[in-house]
């Protein structure tokens, strides 16, 4: 073949190839298309509405507030926030920017994937053409696969993406740097060195899961690497044992730790369940994932994932062990023949690598989609590999098209579900009858398009459905029944023979208060508000409600004083107030005390909360805590207005009555 030739069919590949790569990512944009113009929801209100903190980023201080401020994670996740000023700077903001850049990002991981994965082919010596092609297949899978729609569409999930950036991308400067061992050690060192703890860093401050990116690199050392029998090279032992041995180490033995936590097989408010029965319910959650990537679903329950049950002890359920052994099975599958077959050993060891701070001990909720988003990155490549190898290419090429063509059809519609709010909601609530957040969501969705009946009959049948008696279910209900005037004592009075005897859970703050606001306003006329009080004073009965360290106590010692002000106590109110403070100080909590106080007209009381406000306020500033949601001129000014009303009061009582 002439070098005409040569170059005319190296111009094809590359057109062929350039073709592919466009023609996914336009696949890919038409697919998430619907769901760009979705809201912002749950968790993007914590996270991203703190932009209007301060009235919005506009000044170093302002930055710093908002960027380093973050309480998302223990690193606070600044690079992540530092992203979201792409697309707003204050608060509220459209979320269609937020979702514009979630989905370049994504487009972008699935480039750098396609990069990735071509390196580890052309490491096990595949041709340069074919090595491109299966990349960009296994790169299609992954980037057009339903499962991932939650976490591009969620705004908030920028987090899991950026810390996948930064590990895909350290771990192709890693292997580029790797290729020069047996030409320029010193070249080779040199960008290993700085890859490692550079991409780290940053994917660390993202995402915590960023700091796997060491034990994801011994993945491919002991798979892909080690298949090649020593003709990429040995890396020095005391290189691997710094950049990768230590890391690995320490993470392991900070998650073995966790078993000897004194609370380890306690249940810890606000978790429904313990260290130890989160460990054995991830064995049949991460089957769950496997099952949703392997077999795809039009969609999935989304940001609602509270109805998957606990397992409470190996055999109970008995799938609980069953699936112990399949992973175990499957990862002693994988060890056993890495070097026979090392893309098998490069899936299976990097999804459950993926997955070690996740899905193990941690005290985090126990099921998120957005868990496999790096983890799953190479689940496809050994069944791509091997149709290649036993197929037809025009069976093969057939297949492909086919399923990327199943994949953006199933994320179209799962984009389409995350066009609104109820649709996300009713989703949701269809796909998990037993869930009740997503439940409770739908119920209350019913009742503001002033569908009564429907919005009781959700959040009834959703209470017969649980195999418990759900706090938040009895509250949306005893919520719907007030609106509805159906409320009375005695129906009050189950409810806190039920929910005052169980441990407090923290999250439920804003239920409970939304419960003693539809009856102060006198929704439910035959309920006072004073007959709320034992609901939350018997709470306290309960032990762990009643340690003045927690939040638990410091959000019912709130409430008792809300109740409390609306019954015409303040001193009651006052010291109910005090309690929760001393519990969980703040001046933005101390402000809000004082505001509901002035708003009953208890002016010395306010001042006094106010008082507390600006001592909790110098404590904040003195120790350089980022983030609160008041100052003191704002402090100043309520005073001022506070005690004016007082004065007024005053003279107004000095005044003689009329003859």
């Amino acid at each position: 073949m002439d070098l005409a030739s040569l170059w005319n069919e190296k111009n094809s590949q590359t057109l062929w190839l350039a073709g592919g790569w466009t023609l996914l990512f336009i696949v890919a944009v038409t697919a998430y298309w619907p769901g760009l113009s979705g809201p912002f929801i749950l968790d993007d209100f914590a996270s991203i509405a703190a932009l209007g903190k301060h009235g919005g980023v506009v000044d170093w201080q302002s930055f710093k507030a908002f960027v380093l401020g973050g309480n998302s994670g223990p690193t606070g996740r600044p690079v992540s926030l530092l992203t979201f000023l792409i697309d707003g700077t204050n608060w509220p903001t459209d979320a269609a920017p937020f979702k514009r850049t979630n989905l370049i990002i994504h487009l972008m991981i699935g480039g750098l994937l396609g990069i990735l994965t071509k390196q580890i082919l052309c490491l096990l010596r595949f041709e340069s053409r074919e090595a491109r092609t299966l990349a960009l297949v296994s790169a299609a899978c992954w980037v057009l696969h339903p499962f991932l729609v939650s976490t591009t569409l969620y705004a908030v999930q920028r987090m899991a993406q950026l810390s996948t950036l930064f590990v895909i991308a350290g771990l192709i400067v890693y292997i580029h740097g790797r290729s020069f061992l047996l030409t320029n050690k010193s070249r080779a060192y040199l960008q290993m060195s700085l890859a490692v703890p550079t991409f780290t860093l940053l994917a660390l401050l993202s995402k915590e899961n960023g700091i796997l990116l060491p034990v994801l690199i011994g993945v491919i050392e002991i798979t892909v690497v080690a298949s090649q029998r020593g003709r990429l090279g040995t890396i020095s032992p005391y290189w691997s044992g710094l950049f990768i041995g230590l890391p690995t180490l320490v993470i392991a033995a900070y998650l073995g730790k966790q078993f000897f936590r004194p609370d380890f097989f306690d249940v810890v408010p606000p978790r429904d369940f313990s260290l130890y029965e989160r460990l054995l319910t991830q064995s049949r959650i991460l089957v769950d994932y496997l099952q949703n990537w392997f077999i795809p679903k039009l969609y999935t329950t989304g940001v609602y994932q509270d109805h998957f049950v606990k397992s409470i002890g190996i055999l109970a359920p008995v799938t609980t062990i069953v699936m112990f052994v399949f992973h175990a099975f499957a990862i002693g599958l994988s060890v056993l023949y890495r070097r026979k077959q090392p893309l098998f050993g490069l899936a299976v060891l990097f999804f459950y690598g993926g997955h070690l701070l996740e899905s193990t001990v941690l005290n985090l909720e126990l099921y998120f989609e957005h868990r496999n988003y790096l983890s799953a990155c190479f689940l496809f490549l050994p069944l791509i590999l091997f149709l290649r190898r036993h197929t037809h290419k025009r069976f093969f090429v057939g297949i492909v098209f086919g399923f990327l063509l199943m994949l953006a059809g199933f994320t179209r519609y799962s984009a389409t579900v995350w066009e609104s709010v109820p649709s996300i909601v009713e989703a949701s609530a269809h796909k998990a009858p037993t869930s009740a957040r997503a439940q409770a969501e739908y119920s209350n969705i019913l009742f503001n398009a002033n569908r009564h009946e429907e919005a009781l009959e959700v959040i009834e049948r959703a209470i017969e459905n649980r195999p418990d008696s759900d706090t938040l279910l009895q509250l949306n209900r005893l919520i719907i029944l007030c609106n509805m005037n159906r409320l009375h004592l005695d129906e009050l009075q189950k409810a806190i023979e039920l929910v005052s005897t169980i441990p407090f859970d923290p999250r439920l703050l804003k239920a409970y208060n939304e419960f003693a606001r539809v009856v102060k306003e006198g929704r439910c006329p035959a309920v006072p508000i004073d007959a709320l009080q034992p609901m939350f004073t018997r709470m306290l009965d309960v032990p762990r409600n009643a340690d003045p360290r927690s939040l638990a106590y410091s959000h019912i010692q709130y409430l008792v004083g809300y109740v409390a002000v609306f019954s015409g106590n303040p001193q009651q109110a006052l010291a109910a107030f005090e309690r929760s403070l001393g519990a969980r100080a703040g001046a933005s909590h101390a402000m809000a005390m004082a505001a509901l106080m002035a708003s009953g007209n208890y002016h010395e009381e306010a001042l006094r909360l106010s008082d507390l406000a600006l001592s909790y306020l110098a404590d904040e500033e003195e120790s350089m805590v980022i983030g609160t949601r008041v100052n003191r001129a704002d402090i100043m000014e309520f005073r001022v207005t506070v005690q004016t009303d007082l004065e007024n009061s005053r003279s107004l009582d000095r005044v003689d009555p009329a003859p």
